[in-house]
């Protein structure tokens, strides 16, 4: 179901769903934003440390063709993708001073992730836009999701002694808005009962996960003492249900990147790109009310998936036929009962 149709259903039967306010200005476009970021990234990238801050600039041009140039503070951030093994640059918090921001694309933020390209190959390219992608997969679907914005960000040296470099990355919205424009609630558990989830909203999630072939998340519980969920943030709603948000799909196999780590050995599948359904156990009506809406935004994923604007027709041939082996499995209703009535968990 597309945001619009959505909107469309909350203005005209109200009570069915919750009507948000409208996205931040960030996330009000999908057009490409060339942004700069001025940071001592030699240091950054060289620390890597979580507990350091670093001074620098943000910078782009308004729509009146105006320079806007922000203070911001930078934090490195992750786990997987901060070993230098696995990524040669860091991906970083961006924090902005609240007083700068009104009247800029980057008001009411406060704090943003930004994925960050993590090599100069084009296939690190690649990973980025197949990443920003599956957030949009997930966008078609549901309006509980983190909105993103696709930037062209230059990195510049803050001394000036190093060229910079140009990639591509996104900006994740922090969940803190997001629980605002839906009036949600924010959670601090390490655990949840999966009877607490809102049993629609978790089986799309589940559907979704299983579209794009990722099992590095959780939904009810977080690992040691973090606050949950692993790769999810819960919310929940004047129901008191809970909704899992999630994030982070470089793992997964339709973005396919050389650096994941290799499944869970407890899952008993072979690599990432092998699908397998995680969901938990819900009514029948349920499921086939979530695979119906997963069946109906079938053209609009393809249309995602099979753009070429930022990558190669033969990245977006794999995406589509990707795509498409998981449109095969549910519109069987043998492999539904298989690889996903049989597969869930109670």
């Amino acid at each position: 179901m597309s945001r619009l149709l959505l909107i469309l259903l909350c203005a005209a039967i109200p009570g069915v769903l919750v009507c948000a306010t409208e996205p931040d200005p960030l996330f009000q476009s999908t057009e490409l934003l060339d942004i700069t970021i001025t940071g001592p990234f030699a240091l950054i990238d060289g620390n890597r440390k979580k507990d350091e801050e670093y001074t620098g600039t943000l910078s782009y041009t308004d729509a009146t063709g105006q320079q806007v140039v922000l203070d911001v503070k930078l934090e490195v951030r992750g786990n997987w993708r901060l070993e230098k093994e696995n990524c040669r640059y860091s991906q970083l918090w961006v924090d902005f001073r609240r007083r700068q921001t009104p009247g800029t694309l980057f008001e009411n933020q406060n704090r943003l992730k930004l994925v960050v390209q993590c090599g100069r190959r084009n296939s690190y390219a690649d990973y980025i836009i197949k990443e920003y992608q599956a957030y949009r997969l997930f966008g078609e679907i549901t309006e509980y999701q983190l909105d993103t914005r696709l930037v062209n960000a230059t990195y510049i040296e803050s001394d000036r002694s190093r060229r910079g470099r140009t990639h591509f990355a996104f900006f994740i919205e922090h969940q803190k808005r997001l629980a605002a424009r839906f009036n949600l609630n924010e959670v601090e558990l390490n655990r949840i009962s999966s009877a607490d989830l809102n049993q629609q909203q978790s089986t799309l999630l589940s559907l979704f996960m299983y579209l794009i072939a990722n099992t590095d998340y959780s939904i009810i519980r977080a690992s040691g003492n973090e606050e949950c969920c692993h790769n999810t943030k819960l919310l929940q709603n004047e129901d008191q249900e809970y909704l899992a948000i999630p994030y982070d799909f470089d793992s997964s196999g339709y973005v396919d990147t050389n650096y994941a780590a290799p499944p869970d050995p407890a899952l008993r599948i072979s690599r990432n790109t092998r699908r397998l359904y995680r969901g938990f156990c819900v009514p029948r009506d349920t499921l086939d009310s979530a695979i119906n809406i997963m069946q109906a935004s079938r053209d609009r994923f393809k249309s995602i998936v099979g753009d070429t604007t930022y990558t190669s027709e033969r990245t977006a041939d794999r995406s589509l036929r990707f795509v498409e082996d998981f449109f095969e499995i549910i519109d069987d209703r043998r492999k539904i009962e298989r690889l996903i009535v049989r597969a869930c968990r109670g």
